[in-house]
Parts: structure tokens; C-alpha cells; sequence
């Protein structure tokens, strides 16, 4: 990476916090206190703290907002809900649950669930069964998933509707800005290939313009939480060896054998590593503000130019780009159903 890369990534990174400050200032912590949830508010339950962390934003104060897989420590999809965590969810007046399986325990507790209101993301942006779950980097489920929310706390609690349209306006007022700023960070990513340990980021990745080059054998074996076959590692580990990949993408949550492996490789073969966790990190207020820090992150450690493999054509022009941040994740043409 150049220094002029280095120096446009800080100025980039600069702008963008800029842009967002407005929303840091709105709305309630991520996780709200006990004493937060009294009778005059409404009770909202997010499975995940990225849609909870939305749900802040847009109540504010008007609303006690919980959060139960609130940890990098803890993979929804592994989770073991208790059953404080299930009543929790039961008995909010709103939850709000991703789908495709990524929370199946959330999504089973509230099946028959009919005195709470029930926003599951997946189902509003008609995401398929073998789509990506990982619906937070998806701009198109952001902005369904805040409107909905909008929506249910204005059904619920009308009096205070003018609150929570002004909370949306300012939400959408950043989510808007991010866009133009990742707009920025295009042009400097675009075109470049990476391999995944585990399809975390591909919603980010592909709106970025960058090319996935994982072997199918390797990402459908990862979707599916089963072993990758002796020839898928050892196709994924000589693209890694052999330099034929600008990035590699680690989950940090699941780290296992093959991702050591594969993190190995990448030092000893001097490509840049891309490690992201799947929950959102403690110290990020809200998701947007986290998606922004990748973003950025991302830049500094690409190369200044791509490797042998990189396409020059833009991804979005095909039928992956659907599911990018500005159209409906459900066109996706991912195989992830798992994390």
C-alpha cells in the first residue's frame, strides 16, 4: 500500500465520521438497563445487537431496547438461548430477528407467537433459503428493516410519532452518507479478488466491487458447517500460497484448523489478511459506524494493485450484484445459509 493510499484512507475515514456523528448523538445505548424498561415504554427484543443497535437509533428514548446475542464471543447461530432470553423475546411488544437460520431459536420461539410484533429481515427482503444471512451488510435490508421498525413504533405508540420520524430521518440522513463514502472507497478496492475462511462479508465485499474467487466446493462445505473436502482445502490453501488472491477474509469467531491453515499461508505468501467478526464489537455505538470502520480497514491493507486473478470487470453488473446494498438481498446467488 503507497503512502498517498495510506494518507486518502485517513482523510476518507475522516469524512465519513463526519457524516455519521449526527446519528451517534440520536437514540439509547445499544443494550438498555432494567431500569429503562418501564411500563410507558415499548419493549423491543432484537435476537442480535446489529438490528438492535438500529432499534436504538429509531425509538431513542421512547424505547427499552434489548439485545441478546450481544457478544463477539457468541455466534447466533451456536446459541444457546436461556430462558430469560426467550421470555425476554415472547414477551416484547416488537422483536426483531434476522432469519435464514442464522437465529433459528429466536425465529422458533415467536413462530406462534401472536401478541408480539414480529419483524424478521429476511422475510422482508424475500431472501430464499440459500441466500446469505448475513442480512447487517446489506443496505437493502437496512433501510426495509429500519422502515419497518419505524412503522411498528408509530402503531404502537402514536403519540410519539413525530419522534420516531424524526429518529428515521436522521438514521436514513447517515445511512446515506455512509453510501456516498464507500461510493469513495470504491475505486480503490473494485476489481480485487479475496477467498473467505467463511462468507461473513460478502454483502460489504460485492458492494465494494470486489471479486469472490473462493472454490464453490470450499464455500458450499463452510455454508453448510460440514468439513471441506482433502481437494477443496488444498484448491483454497494454493490460491492463498501461490498469490493468485489479493485478500483473505477471516471470520475471527471461527477460527478452526483450516482457517490457521489458511492464515498461515497468507503470512508466509505476504497477502493481506481481512478478519472481521460476525457480532458487532463493544465499542461501536451503532452498525453503521462498524461497516464504516471495516470499509475503511479494508483499504489500508489492499494492495496498490490487484493480483493476476483480479477481474477487470465490475462485479455488479452481474447477477451477484443483486444482492448488494442497494437491491433486494433475495437475489442472491450466494449459497451461505449458515454462518
Amino acid at each position: 500500500m503507497t503512502t498517498t493510499r495510506h494518507f486518502k484512507a485517513i482523510a476518507i475515514f475522516a469524512t465519513i465520521a463526519l457524516a455519521l456523528a449526527p446519528l451517534s448523538a440520536c437514540g439509547s445505548s445499544s443494550s438498555s438497563s432494567s431500569s429503562q424498561s418501564s411500563d410507558s415504554k415499548i419493549r423491543v427484543a432484537s435476537s442480535i445487537t446489529q438490528w438492535g443497535s438500529l432499534v436504538n437509533k429509531i425509538g431513542g428514548d421512547d424505547v427499552a431496547s434489548t439485545s441478546i446475542v450481544s457478544s463477539t464471543g457468541t455466534s447466533s447461530h451456536e446459541y444457546e438461548p436461556t430462558t430469560t432470553d426467550i421470555s425476554g423475546l415472547t414477551g416484547a411488544d416488537i422483536a426483531v430477528v434476522n432469519g435464514l437460520g442464522y437465529d433459528a431459536w429466536a425465529t422458533d420461539a415467536l413462530e406462534n407467537d401472536t401478541d408480539t410484533t414480529v419483524i424478521n429481515v429476511a422475510d422482508l427482503v424475500g431472501a430464499k433459503d440459500t441466500d446469505n444471512p448475513h442480512l447487517w451488510f446489506s443496505k437493502d435490508a437496512r433501510d426495509k428493516t429500519a422502515e419497518a421498525v419505524r412503522d411498528a413504533l408509530e402503531k404502537l405508540d402514536p403519540a410519539n410519532k413525530d419522534t420516531y420520524e424524526k429518529n428515521y430521518e436522521t438514521w436514513n440522513t447517515a445511512e446515506s452518507d455512509l453510501q456516498k463514502n464507500l461510493d469513495m472507497l470504491r475505486p480503490e478496492v473494485k476489481g480485487h479478488t479475496y477467498v473467505a475462511t467463511e462468507d461473513l462479508a460478502y454483502y460489504l465485499l460485492n458492494d465494494l466491487g470486489m471479486v469472490d474467487i473462493t472454490p464453490e466446493g470450499f464455500k458450499n462445505a463452510r455454508a453448510s458447517e460440514s468439513e471441506p473436502s482433502a481437494q477443496d482445502i488444498s484448491e483454497m490453501k494454493d490460491i492463498v500460497s501461490s498469490k493468485k488472491v489479493d485478500v483473505l477474509v477471516v471470520n475471527e469467531q471461527e477460527s478452526d484448523d483450516i482457517t490457521k491453515e489458511l492464515t498461515d499461508a497468507a503470512t508466509s505468501a505476504n497477502v493481506s489478511q481481512f478478519s472481521l467478526t460476525e457480532s458487532m464489537p463493544d465499542e461501536y455505538g451503532n452498525l453503521l459506524d462498524w461497516i464504516n470502520t471495516l470499509a475503511n480497514s479494508l483499504m489500508l491493507i489492499m494492495p496498490a494493485s490487484g493480483s493476476s486473478s483480479s477481474s477487470s470487470s465490475d462485479p455488479s453488473s452481474s447477477s451477484a450484484s443483486s444482492t448488494s446494498s442497494s437491491t433486494d438481498a433475495s437475489s442472491s446467488d450466494s449459497s451461505s445459509s449458515s454462518n
